[in-house]
């Protein structure tokens, strides 16, 4: 059997990677929402500057992603073996 706070510790650190791995996944859904600007009733200057704005905090979104993916991967790394 194994000891107790091994268990723990291996729990603790799956559920934070797949907390990780989900807020990944979420942040790229959120980034692809972005992406869709309506233009209606805006003008040229207007409409090119939510379109700038969109695909900022898109990017920023998917560079979150990757860091969250990242960090995730690696505490799967770190999972004690049963």
């Amino acid at each position: 059997m194994a000891h107790p706070l091994r268990s723990v510790r291996r729990a603790a650190l799956f559920g934070l990677a797949m907390g990780l791995l989900c807020a990944a996944v979420v942040l790229l859904v959120f980034a692809w929402q972005h992406m869709k600007v309506d233009c209606a009733g805006l003008s040229a200057a207007e409409c090119g500057l939510e379109k700038e704005l969109a695909r900022s905090i898109a990017r920023l979104q998917v560079i979150a992603a990757l860091g969250c993916t990242l960090v995730g991967a690696g505490l799967v790394l770190l999972l004690p073996r049963p």
